[in-house]
């Protein structure tokens, strides 16, 4: 009876973990150049919940800021494999932050996986500081199912590298050269499973 209790509780936290690692929002690492614009990319993981609409608000790191179009609008694309008919609804709200609604009205599914789900253009100043620093999702991120239930993806940080060095590459680290020796910024040698910023053959590279 005892090993039955024990194997339900497990069974119970299993289960939990994966409602909580499901319905949520990451970003893709990104390498964005002084007084250039770069996109950078939302991604979501819903591999079990099939999800009709969603609303998060996106903080940026100082001297980001997010482009917009003639008429005023956030440039945000949404990726169609996953999105077909689904419109976009952006603003930028009087503290810099990007508010994003995605949504259907006939109330359509968004594709379900793990990857892109869209991307949004941002223009890196030139007075920008240089580094590595955080994009986060702020607060609670809503996601609504077929059944008008709400589940909330906690907030998630993502990698941006902002650098007026040209020599910066984005790579995954399974691209590395077997054996080829990679360190940090502080000269520290690192695993190549690690992600992040790196040096490899005396070059910058961001690891996704």
């Amino acid at each position: 009876m005892k090993k039955v209790y024990i194997f339900l509780l497990a069974a119970l936290a299993w289960t939990a973990a994966q409602a909580e690692d499901n319905n949520t929002f990451y970003f893709t690492d990104a390498v964005v150049m002084v007084g250039e614009t770069a996109n950078i990319e939302l991604c979501m993981r819903n591999t079990a919940t099939d999800l009709t609409c969603l609303e998060a608000e996106i903080l940026l790191p100082e001297g980001l800021s997010v482009v917009s179009d003639v008429e005023g609008n956030p440039v945000c694309t949404l990726y169609r494999n996953r999105t077909s008919e689904h419109e976009i609804l952006a603003n930028v709200l009087a503290d810099g932050n990007l508010k994003l609604l995605i949504s259907s009205i006939d109330g359509k599914l968004i594709g379900g996986g793990e990857g892109p789900l869209l991307s949004f253009c941002v223009q890196v100043a030139e007075t920008a500081p240089r580094g590595e620093f955080t994009l986060e999702t702020v607060g609670e991120s809503l996601l609504v199912n077929t059944a008008a239930e709400a589940y909330y993806s906690v907030g998630v940080k993502g990698n941006v590298l902002i650098t007026d060095d040209p020599t910066i590459i984005v790579s995954p680290l399974g691209e590395t050269e077997e054996g080829a020796a990679i360190y940090n910024l502080a000269g520290q040698r690192l695993s190549k499973k690690q992600k992040g910023i790196f040096i490899k053959d005396g070059k910058k590279m961001i690891g996704k």
